[in-house]
């Protein structure tokens, strides 16, 4: 029956580029940024490979040709007068809504309600959930995985989808049914204004952090979650929620950032502004930049790196249209001058959404970095 299943995965993930092999045994040490050597030279490590239960079923191995280029990159060695000051956040037209405001609200304070049976996947069951955030109530998927638990945490954090064509799951579907499939709790949340919820403001998209902030306290106190901080995962504007909350939560225990939209919100500002043609909407961006760049500095995610407390996990095509690599590169170069934990994948011609063998290089190093971080294996 094992046997079964494994063939039933590889079918149903093979058009995500999912039938992964680890790129080496032991997928859970990848090697730290400043101590990466190119992966056509890179010896294969000596360390006691994953057990095999904790892995993806093995399907046809990959193509014996050489691999295309996806390495980690070392970062440059910044001075200490190179490190940003942290910003003290002044009266004016962004007050309360800078990363410091932020921090100093709580969250949670209500509980998830696991409702109907949403889909069954392959060694997991994905449910319909509801739960407060403020004054809001929104809705999401809890994948569960088979057996008895308790099992780590991830909330996954999907990008941009237009409300009108949005359904439960997309954009995180691939990412939950690697991780549940592995045996990982992973809470996908809607955000507002999707599938039901409620909606509210989103100025800067503070309210998408509030989101996610709101979802970490309840996700912890789940009867079949191991206890302890959560691991969270985003994709494209979920990757720069995702950084926006790593600089407001201890609660972080690591984090996979996915083709991230800029962490400077000028920078995402004059890249929204040209892909929408001058348009990029005033219920987020309620004044452009050049009114007040330094309501802009207040509010941008990028000034407020020295409060990460967890690992962090880039990944980035170079091909990617959607949001330039160059986001990416910012946001590790940045964690790097505040000596946090960072390492930087970068996907030489990959798209938005990494395909084929490039998609099995990042999945397998995520799946590694959770692992390392979320269960010590």
């Amino acid at each position: 029956m094992r046997i079964f299943l494994n063939l039933l995965l590889i079918l149903l993930l093979a058009g995500c580029g999912l039938a992964a092999r680890p790129e080496a045994a032991g997928v859970s040490t990848v090697p730290p940024a400043t101590q990466v050597v190119p992966a056509a030279t890179r010896a294969a490590p000596t360390h006691t490979p994953l057990p095999t239960a904790m892995l993806l079923p093995s399907a046809t191995p990959l193509p014996s040709a050489t691999p295309p280029p996806a390495t980690a990159i070392p970062l440059p060695t910044l001075a200490p007068t190179a490190v940003p000051p942290t910003l003290t956040p002044t009266p004016g037209p962004v007050s309360g809504l800078t990363i410091p405001d932020l921090r100093a609200r709580s969250y949670g304070g209500g509980s998830i309600s696991i409702g109907e049976v949403y889909n069954r996947g392959i060694g997991y069951t994905s449910y319909r959930i509801t739960y407060p955030a403020g004054e809001l109530q929104l809705t999401g998927l809890l994948h569960v995985p088979d057996g008895p638990g308790p099992f780590p945490v991830i909330i996954a954090n999907r990008g941009y989808i237009a409300p009108e064509r949005y359904q439960p799951g997309m954009d995180s579907r691939v990412f939950a049914d690697l991780m549940a499939y592995n045996g990982f709790l992973v809470v996908a949340p809607d955000y507002r204004g999707y599938a039901g919820g409620d909606d509210g403001p989103n100025p800067f998209y503070t309210g998408y952090y509030a989101d996610i902030l709101h979802l970490i306290p309840p996700a912890q106190q789940l009867p079949m979650a191991r206890s302890g901080k959560v691991g969270m995962w985003g994709h494209s504007r979920g990757a720069s929620i995702t950084v926006a909350a790593l600089t407001i939560s201890d609660q972080i225990a690591a984090a996979v950032v996915y083709a991230p939209a800029p962490a400077d919100l000028a920078a995402d500002y004059a890249r929204r502004f040209a892909q929408s043609g001058g348009d990029p909407g005033t219920e987020t961006w309620p004044f452009p930049p050049h009114e007040n760049p330094t309501a802009y500095e207040q509010v941008s995610p990028i000034n407020y790196l020295d409060g990460v407390t967890a690992p962090v996990m880039l990944h980035h095509g170079t091909g990617d249209v959607i949001v330039d690599a160059g986001a990416s590169i910012a946001i590790a170069e940045a964690l790097e001058a505040v000596e946090k934990e960072v390492t930087l994948y970068l996907y030489e011609g990959g798209g938005h959404t990494l395909m084929g063998e490039y998609h099995q290089l990042y999945a397998t190093r995520t799946l590694g970095f959770f692992q390392m971080h979320l269960t010590g294996q």
